[in-house]
């Protein structure tokens, strides 16, 4: 099955595998059932169709468009506050970035799989949802020498995998230097202005990494930068590679990392569910003000204008679709939001009867593919139980290949493709246990930390407008699941302090 987080699913075969043969399962007609909420956001917020007259509207003390991460954490702190609030989604669930699909038996991570800090923000959904984080298990790398390597950063596995000395001291000098950062080391919430110090390392990391002179260090920061950051080292900044990768560096290092059985979306759809008013399918296509009130309109599953009214409104969706969303926005924010950059993604999920990749270890850092940067295994965290084993890939795709994702044809053959070379190199054995295959992805899944993004335009696009709050990920111009739920909890503390009013 290939599946867009739009909704649009698709059966289809694999026609450029040879093996397994159970693969032809897949070949059936191909289905489409097409998704639309995908046509509406194109047609109103892309293409600029005109909007009809609302056939009928809601009053709330706060509307919040978008459920995911951020979309939640602003919703749980106004209703705790006492507020009637209506949080309104175009897809038909709760999660965003992190949701979660039944497979083999269990709950599968599809985009978000962890987080590292359990901070007071993220406590409150915790506690909210009723659902316990466990600790990540270990992750592997594989160099294409037949071995995953385990504790990776330890002197000991250094001096054995690379032999080479610059090398290996260049390693050495990068893992200590991020461990001594300390209070040096970059922050978020992204600062309103960052410290000559700081705003120092808004460049590309590319460039920061060369100074330990290793080509293998180089080749894992950007599998990581890639998969965690949206591209390479080369479009991303110094600031954000150092905040996320000393969370990389390992459980032997004291730095654990935290999950839940069956990932991040376990989190947001437990807290979805204790929400007062969830509305989901309704597509925010145009967003309006006066002196006492916002407008959303949205544009239900059945194609009507439907109006959600409120003296505040907190809007987490991406940035980059604020001026159609909102045409009064002014034309300094306008700029700021284009300046932002967007990674498209897709995953792949191989459901098996024998494991493809190590069942004790969570994430497995492919060095060698062109493809797929690292391959997630949901079955290895503690209180999953599945009855097959699931091999998540993950794909980050540049951004020309956008196009890649609306086209149904076009992603089927890449999806194929990824699989086809991934399963080539397991036994026949592992080949012939395929079961399924599921593909998600979707067209801006994750801002990216461009080189500059940090001085100035990530402030100047998450500016408070009139009675609109702005959150999200992209509100720090870093996509960790932290900032998401900060900066869901901050934009409800403005509406709540009487801020989000002109």
């Amino acid at each position: 099955m290939v599946m867009l987080s739009t909704g649009a699913t698709y059966a289809v075969g694999l026609g450029g595998c040879k093996r397994p043969s159970e693969l032809r399962l897949l070949s059936s007609p191909k289905r489409v059932l097409a998704s639309p909420q995908f046509r509406t956001a194109h047609a109103y917020i892309r293409d600029g169709a005109p909007l009809p007259s609302p056939s009928h509207s809601h009053t709330v003390d706060a509307v919040v468009v978008g459920a995911g991460m951020a979309g939640l954490s602003a919703a749980v702190a106004l209703e705790d506050a006492g507020l009637s609030v209506v949080v309104v989604d175009s897809e038909l669930r709760a999660g965003g970035a992190a949701v979660s699909q039944p497979l083999g038996g269990g709950n599968v991570p599809l985009g978000s799989v962890y987080f590292v800090d359990r901070t007071d923000e993220l406590e409150r959904l915790i506690k909210r949802s009723g659902v316990e984080p466990v600790i990540c298990p270990p992750d592997g790398y594989d160099f294409g020498t037949g071995e995953i390597i385990r504790d990776l950063w330890s002197n000991a596995t250094l001096d054995y995998i690379v032999p080479n000395v610059t090398e290996r001291d260049g390693m050495k000098r990068f893992r200590d230097q991020m461990l001594q950062l300390g209070d040096d080391l970059p922050v978020y919430p992204l600062p309103e202005v960052l410290s000559p110090a700081m705003a120092a390392l808004d460049i590309p990391a590319e460039e920061w990494v060369k100074q330990f002179k290793s080509q293998i260090l180089l080749k894992i920061l950007n599998a990581y930068s890639r998969s965690s950051e949206g591209a390479l080292l080369g479009r991303t900044n110094v600031y954000c590679l150092q905040n996320f990768y000393t969370s990389e560096l390992g459980d032997e290092l004291g730095i654990p990392r935290y999950t839940f059985s069956g990932g991040t979306g376990a989190l947001a759809s437990g807290v979805a569910g204790t929400l007062q008013h969830f509305v989901s399918g309704h597509v925010a296509v145009r967003l309006s003000q006066n002196s006492t009130h916002v407008h959303v309109d949205c544009i239900d599953e059945h194609g009507r204008v439907v109006r959600y009214s409120a003296p505040h409104a907190v809007v987490t969706a991406q940035k980059f679709q604020l001026p159609h969303l909102i045409p009064d926005l002014p034309s300094a924010q306008k700029d700021a939001c284009s300046q932002l950059s967007y990674a498209p993604y897709m995953t792949l999920h191989i459901v098996s009867d024998a494991p493809m990749v190590q069942p004790d270890i969570y994430d497995t850092w492919n060095l060698t593919s062109e493809f797929e940067t690292d391959v997630v295994n949901p079955c290895s965290v503690e209180g999953t139980e599945f009855d097959k084993h699931v091999a998540s890939l993950y794909v980050p795709m540049d951004s020309f290949a956008r196009v890649q994702l609306q086209n149904p044809d076009l992603f089927a053959r890449r999806a194929a493709d990824i699989v086809d070379r991934f399963v080539s190199s397991r036994t026949p054995e592992q080949q012939d246990s395929i079961r399924e295959i599921f593909t998600w992805g979707w067209g801006h899944g994750m801002v990216i930390p461009t080189p500059g993004s940090h001085s100035g335009i990530a402030q100047a696009a998450r500016k408070r407008f009139g009675r609109i709050v702005f959150a999200g990920t992209d509100n720090d111009a870093a996509p960790a699941i932290e900032n998401a739920v900060y900066n869901g909890a901050r934009a409800a503390e403005e509406v709540l302090s009487g801020q989000g009013a002109a």
